[in-house]
């Protein structure tokens, strides 16, 4: 019998797994040395260990080890990957690309550079959560500098088609960010052959820790001033790295990588068994169900008379979304989705 609340919001995180935090342990205890100080045993094993890591996530995307940068987490790439790709674009450009569907990590950031003069496009979405590849291709000028646009929906879970993006990207010649902390570790990403030129990315999605997630930066990926961006991130991506996250990130990501299609059979199935149960129960109905979505997030609207009951889980047995995915409770502000 399992007591307490059951928690169905792993979209929002994820207990660790065992084999991650065995993988985690000893760094903490036993090798806690600087992984930037070489000079020692200690620095040594610490720095050989941020090396695996990177191996273990090159190898899920496909991607060059020394195009991954850690971070505390995707919120943190955000911001520092669109802010200084902005800052060393002024003079050849302030248009920057996104939607009005993208993480509010994503939007709170182009709400602070439009204060300081970015000029920003949010592109609608469809009733299916899609943005219109047309109006995206109209939206790019002589000014733009980046484009911005999420893998998979955190709230929806509807899938972008992120290689046509980044084809057109590509055409354009602007550099094309996409926010993969939903889907890294679960759908299939090819980051050299999808025109991505910088991806986020976090741990604890996949039962990794939380406090580390990173960027990847391809190494031929240049603002429109022509700075590197890996230099730019490698300027301001300094301290002392939090070698014991950097183990538990490489370690889901490695089997996250082993699991990948087991995993998903398994979730699309208890996808599809959730919503024809919701259906006979004439419980609530499915939103954006034409589109294309991962089977890890489903949106439903809930046909109930009293549906503040889902945002109190004392009262209830079942923890089904958290509050800033769908209203606050105190405040019963509507999801900007």
């Amino acid at each position: 019998m399992i007591k307490g609340p059951i928690y169905f919001d792993f979209a929002s995180s994820t207990p660790v797994n065992e084999q991650v935090y065995e993988a985690m342990a000893p760094y903490f205890l036993s090798y806690f040395g600087n992984a930037s100080s070489s000079t020692h045993m200690q620095g040594e094993l610490a720095s050989k260990a941020v090396v695996n890591a990177k191996s273990q996530i090159s190898k899920l995307v496909n991607c060059k080890e020394d195009e991954v940068f850690f971070t505390s987490g995707s919120t943190e790439s955000i911001k520092l990957a669109i802010s200084q790709v902005f800052y060393n674009s002024l003079g050849t450009g302030n248009h920057i690309v996104t939607s009005k569907a993208e993480h509010k990590a994503v939007l709170n950031t182009c709400k602070d550079l439009e204060k300081i003069g970015a000029q920003v496009t949010y592109l609608d979405v469809d009733e299916n959560g899609k943005i219109d590849m047309q109006a995206l291709e109209q939206s790019i000028g002589k000014n733009t500098v980046l484009v911005v646009l999420m893998h998979v929906n955190n709230e929806t879970g509807v899938v972008t088609d992120i290689r046509d993006i980044g084809t057109l990207c590509k055409k354009k010649n602007i550099l094309f960010f996409t926010d993969a902390t939903q889907s890294y570790g679960k759908l299939p990403l090819n980051f050299q052959e999808e025109h991505i030129d910088i991806l986020c990315f976090n741990a604890h999605k996949i039962y990794g820790p939380k406090g580390i997630g990173g960027l990847l930066i391809k190494s031929t990926a240049k603002t429109k001033s022509g700075i590197m961006v890996k230099q730019l991130i490698e300027s301001v991506n300094l301290g002392t790295q939090n070698v014991p996250g950097i183990v538990g990130l490489g370690k889901s990501s490695e089997l996250a990588m082993s699991e990948m299609k087991t995993n998903y059979e398994r979730i699309q199935k208890l996808n599809t068994r959730f919503q024809q149960e919701l259906h006979q129960l004439e419980l609530g109905k499915v939103n954006a169900v034409s589109a294309t979505k991962s089977p890890y997030i489903l949106n439903v609207q809930l046909l109930l008379e009293t549906p503040d009951i889902v945002y109190h889980p004392r009262r209830v047995k079942v923890t089904i979304a958290g509050r800033t995915k769908v209203t606050h409770p105190r405040r019963a502000k509507v999801t900007h989705l």
